[in-house]
């Protein structure tokens, strides 16, 4: 009898248990009544969470009347509401117009996206990750006004990013990374789009000026994914696709290089170079076919979860990234975790933790270029009369003439692979005392171990030149362990209803240290794989390592104040002490600040509300810094070489970089005005700004003048000159929605201009890129420097007349075809004076184009990016058209070159010899318009919401880089470079067209 009480009890107790469970129906609604598919429901307190259908309706369980039901949704202002005695609730959620109140990270600091006085361009996550890259920062290009990517094909390979231009000559133009508050560098190979929550773009000083001495580049704050208080919650994201690659030029095939190099013999007074070329007709050597893979697979997968209570969050992801190369070996791997925990111990204490480990591996060949070049009759093996027996696997391949290295042969050889181990952990304490007082002390440590493996076979193709008669084999491992700390203190408080006022202090610390050792042998027995080790090295074993460290100390602070949501004033102040400089010359202050009003909240605007939602004028100005050169610059070193005395060669010393104990920072001054704008209900908004900077006191490494008595190659760090630039940011937007069709377009558009404004000498000319760019005083820097080719000689008139006052001939070795170079200075010679600026690499503008339409489950995403007015460099023009080499060359060029007058005034006449120096000199031929406009990305998709089981199923089908037009006949017109050898395109790895299918799944 007491059991059967017992076991009622229980049963009573569960069912008073179940009857206290609600459940809650509903749907949620704009303003205008349309449904809100995908809006979060998520009791407060409890893991229980639930979304809305297409239809914008939900059902959820609730533990009783008492609970509270947390309404959210991107865009829309989050509204909690008490179930009460309700079985249906239905909400309206209101759109926060222009998403003013999302919060945007600063720098040491996040604040609501209205009250922002510096120019910040934000981007979320969720717009990175439709595109499918391997660095996160391609996914930006066209998104963000004022930033300028240029896309680096190859697997691995970093794009170049340039804020508002290039604010220096010679050190890194690439922006300073932070994230999660801590400074990361100048890439983000490591880091996955699927683990990006945001990136805040800080363009002007103002806005960066409070990360000192590394910000004179611009800064990028990326924030990761962290957890969120519900049940847990799994994101699985996988596409997978393939990269095209096909050939850029339409080479001749073998009969038709036979006529076109007899013609270059036979022009030349030469007997024909391969005669009766139609015995070639269907003998062309596929080249392409035998070492170029059509198509090249990508992959891109992810598996996260988010969740916790109030006390305790988490996320946790694990990535995946592989992009193969077109070789059929080699490519980059990468295989990214990781794990974030917050804990809320109280309302005062709270600690975080991340942890990231991560692996990659990279290595592939680099000779594409010379499956084109290599001439279309040679046989990719030896014929079998030409084999003894005795080669070994690398030496059985034919040689050819025109002394391009065998590709397939090259291809086959290639041993050459980096893998990299890195864990950085992240944690950090946060304690206030008191209501808006928040002490933050925040620490990270990251070590790293890289190590590359090379080994070069033995071979022997031809005795004469292509050939290695030993092996070798050669290890490389690099180790880095860095660390930074840094305390902030900040303090919040409204005083009166309308003064608001926020004062943050802090100090950081950062140390890195690195290390190195290399080991490189030769004679290995044998090629096979498992002897490919430097301890299996029978001849000239050798050795060596290196160790390096830089450490920088920072006080900091910031002090903010807006007046009734209508004046804000900003102050920022930054103190940096780095060990790369001399005691004279440590230490150096970055001091910001900025001002705004916002008009559209003065009283004398409200009869403009219906059209004008938000008017903001901003003002700013701020000092930034540039250290990135070596940690030894303050040191003379000792260079080692050899020299030949007697007949005999002997070892050498020499100084090979001379300490410069004066040199000091490199400053970028920086001002900025701002209009920001929101009309008819914020369905249009945008801003336009205005900049300008100058780069004081540049560094840039010298040589040496040989009347110093140092050698011609002693080098030092310097500070050069100054440099200014100027342009403008547009950025506008228009969204709407009719019923169930959505729709919105942003587009940017940026414009930048340099000048040398001085260097270290007057008339001191700065030469780059093999003296082919120049760098001077009142022009912009690394301009192209050459002569002008000044079309072609058409007849023996045109050639005779070509002189000087006396009647000298101005190439003497001219003949009619041949470029006629201009006489600039019309000193009546053809030499080094002559040469002038033939085009500029810098785009006048660039733009950006960003679509996106959507209806019920169906979306559509569209992404165009143009660049305009700059040249670009086209290097193969002389592989392609010079008949003085064996190369193989375009089909029909016998056609295209000169070959009677009229025929041509672009591509010179066809000859063995280049006597007149058609391609040897550096002119305006090189040069093309390297203007363009890219289709980034087109992707549609389809979303199930609350069906099969799962919160949410999407389907995409999405294809990047799929169009591009341009006037540039070189492979590829995104070509990067360093400043004074900026736009030099050849046969650079190009971005390649790829199609993708993406399946993502939440549940």
């Amino acid at each position: 009898m007491k059991y059967k009480f017992i076991w009622l009890f229980i049963a009573v107790l569960c069912s008073t248990a179940t009857f206290a469970q609600i459940t809650v129906k509903g749907s949620v609604k704009d303003k205008t009544a349309l449904p809100i598919p995908g809006a979060n429901i998520i009791v407060k307190g409890t893991g229980a969470s639930a979304s809305t259908d297409f239809d914008g309706k939900f059902s959820i369980v609730v533990p009783s009347k008492d609970a509270e039901l947390q309404f959210s949704f991107i865009g829309f202002t989050t509204k909690l509401v008490t179930v009460g005695d309700r079985t249906t609730i239905d909400v309206v959620l209101e759109q926060t117009g222009q998403n003013l109140d999302e919060v945007v990270v600063v720098g040491y600091a996040t604040v609501k996206k209205r009250d922002v006085t510096t120019s910040i361009s934000s981007v979320k996550g969720k717009e990175l990750q439709t595109m499918t890259v391997g660095n996160a920062t391609e996914s930006l290009q066209g998104k963000v006004s004022g930033v300028q990517i240029t896309g680096a094909g190859g697997p691995g390979a970093q794009p170049r990013v340039l804020i508002r231009g290039i604010s220096t000559i010679n050190l890194s133009t690439d922006p300073l990374y932070v994230v999660d508050g801590i400074p990361m560098g100048t890439s983000i190979n490591f880091l996955s789009n699927n683990e990006i929550e945001s990136m805040d773009v800080l363009k002007d000083a103002s806005a960066s000026a409070i990360y000192g001495s590394r910000a004179s580049n611009g800064v990028i704050l990326i924030t990761t994914k962290k957890g969120k208080t519900g049940k847990p919650k799994f994101n699985v994201d996988l596409s997978r696709g393939f990269q095209m690659m096909d050939n850029p030029y339409n080479m001749a095939d073998a009969e038709g290089y036979a006529n076109i190099m007899n013609k270059a013999y036979t022009t030349s007074g030469y007997s024909e170079y391969l005669p009766n070329a139609e015995q070639y007709k269907g003998k062309t050597t596929d080249w392409w076919g035998a070492g170029i893979k059509k198509t090249s697979p990508v992959t891109n997968a992810s598996i996260g979860v988010t969740g916790g209570s109030e006390k305790n969050t988490y996320a946790a992801s694990l990535n995946y990234y592989k992009s193969d190369s077109f070789y059929g070996i080699g490519g980059w791997e990468r295989i990214t975790a990781r794990v974030a925990n917050d804990f809320k111990f109280s309302d005062k204490v709270s600690v975080g933790v991340t942890l990231n480990p991560r692996f990659e591996t990279w290595g592939s060949p680099g000779n594409w270029a010379d499956f084109d070049k290599i001439d279309p009759i040679t046989p990719i093996y030896k014929p079998a009369d030409q084999l003894n027996g005795t080669e070994n696997e690398y030496s059985i391949y034919a040689r050819s003439p025109s002394y391009v290295w065998n590709p397939v042969a090259s291809v086959a050889r290639y041993d050459d692979y980096t893998d990299q181990y890195s864990l950085n952990t992240n944690a950090y304490l946060q304690y206030e005392p008191i209501k808006g007082l928040v002490f933050r002390t925040q620490g990270s440590i990251e070590v790293g171990d890289k190590t590359q493996s090379i080994f070069r076979p033995d071979f022997i193709i031809d005795a004469a030149h292509e050939k290695a008669e030993i092996n070798s084999v050669e290890r490389k491992n690099t180790t880095n362990h860095d660390w930074t700390w840094q305390t902030t203190a900040t303090y919040n408080k409204t005083f009166a209803d309308k003064h608001n006022v926020s004062l943050m202090v802090g100090a950081t610390m950062e140390e890195y240290n690195g290390n190195d050792v290399w080991a490189y042998g030769e004679g290995v027995p044998n090629n096979t794989d498992l002897m490919r080790e430097v301890n299996a090295a029978t001849k000239n074993r050798n050795s060596g390592g290196n160790s390096w460290s830089s450490s920088l100390q920072s006080y900091l602070s910031r002090l903010s104040y807006n007046y009734d949501s209508k004046y804000y004033l900003t102050g920022s102040f930054r103190r940096d002490g780095s060990s790369k400089f001399m005691a004279n010359n440590k230490w150096a202050n970055f001091p910001a600040a900025s001002a705004s009003w916002r008009i559209s909240n003065e009283g004398f605007m409200e009869n403009t509300k219906e059209v004008i939602n938000d008017l903001r004028l901003r003002a700013g100005w701020g000092k930034v810094g540039n250290q990135s050169l070596p940690g030894s610059v303050y040191q003379s070193n000792i260079g080692q070489g050899y020299y030949v005395i007697g007949g005999e060669v002997v070892d050498t010393s020499y100084p090979s970089s001379m300490a410069n104990k004066d040199i000091k920072w490199e400053t970028v001054e920086d001002i900025n005005f701002g209009l920001d704008f929101g009309l008819l209900k914020n369905k249009i908004s945008g801003s336009l700004e205005y900049y300008e900077k100058t780069t004081k006191d540049m560094l840039f490494l010298k040589q040496f003048p040989t009347y110093s008595g140092f050698p011609g190659y002693s080098t030092m760090w310097t500070n050069v000159g100054s440099m200014k630039s100027n342009g403008i940011d547009l950025l506008l937007s228009y969204k709407d929605k009719k019923g169930s069709f959505s729709y919105g377009a942003d587009f940017t558009f940026t414009t930048v201009n340099v000048d040398m404004i001085s260097l270290s000498a007057d008339g001191e000319k700065l030469y780059g890129s093999s003296n082919r760019t120049l760098t001077v005083e009142g022009d912009e820097p690394g301009y192209y420097y050459g002569y002008v080719a000044d079309g072609l000689f058409q007849n023996q008139t045109e050639l005779n007349s070509h002189t000087d006052n006396h009647g000298t001939k101005l190439q003497p070795y001219a003949k009619v075809g041949d470029i006629r170079f201009k006489d600039v200075n019309g000193d009546g010679k053809l030499d080094d004076k002559d040469r002038t600026k033939l085009g500029s690499p810098w785009a006048d503008f660039t733009m950006g184009l960003n679509l996106n339409l959507a209806y019920k489950g169906f979306d559509l995403i569209a992404n165009f990016y143009a660049s305009v007015g700059n040249e670009l460099i086209n290097q193969n023009i002389s592989d392609l058209y010079n008949g003085a080499s064996l190369t193989n060359k375009v089909a029909g060029l016998e056609n295209m070159a000169w070959h009677g007058e009229g025929t041509s005034n672009y591509v010179p006449r066809l000859s063995k010899n280049d006597d007149n120096e058609n391609f040897t000199k550096f002119s305006s031929l090189y040069v093309e318009d390297g203007s363009y406009v890219r289709m980034k990305n087109i992707q549609i998709g389809y979303t199930f919401l609350n069906q099969f089981g799962l919160d949410r199923l999407r389907l995409s089908l999405s294809g990047q880089n799929l169009w591009t037009w341009t006037n540039y006949t070189g492979v590829d017109p995104e070509v990067g470079g360093g400043v004074l050898g900026s736009g030099f395109g050849g046969w650079n790895y190009p971005v390649q067209p790829t199609v993708l299918m993406g399946v993502n799944v939440g549940f």
